[in-house]
């Protein structure tokens, strides 16, 4: 990102960008637990991180479009995610390597988890 965007709208627009990406991942995991790193929790456990999640989502939204930054996907195949990033009347382009977006739905997961009553887990 160039100088148009704080840290903070940076951290934004990532957030912007993988937590839909999770909310899909959760939702299938929900389905069929049993092989994935979700095994673990309990049923009403997915309900509590697909809430987590989305409140996180809206709240995001709500503090970009306050900072008049819109992002669009703007994907083509190949290795990365990419987004036009429209800000205080600039536009900038955003490129994401799909390994690091990956990488960072799973640091956001570990995050979400931690936050569960681990009371409720299956052992």
């Amino acid at each position: 990102m160039s100088n148009m965007t704080t840290s903070e709208e940076t951290d934004d627009i990532l957030k912007y960008v993988i937590l839909p990406m999770l909310l899909d991942l959760i939702d299938k995991y929900m389905w069929f637990p049993e092989p994935t790193p979700l095994k673990h929790l309990h049923s009403s456990q997915f309900q509590e991180l697909l809430d987590m999640i989305t409140l996180d989502h809206i709240e995001v939204k709500q503090r970009l479009k306050a900072a008049n930054i819109k992002v669009v996907k703007d994907w083509k195949v190949g290795s990365t995610l990419d987004y036009k990033i429209y800000v205080r009347r600039y536009e900038e382009k955003l490129s994401f390597w799909k390994g690091h977006i990956k990488s960072e739905i799973s640091i956001a997961l570990g995050k979400y988890v931690a936050r569960l009553d681990k009371r409720k887990f299956k052992v």
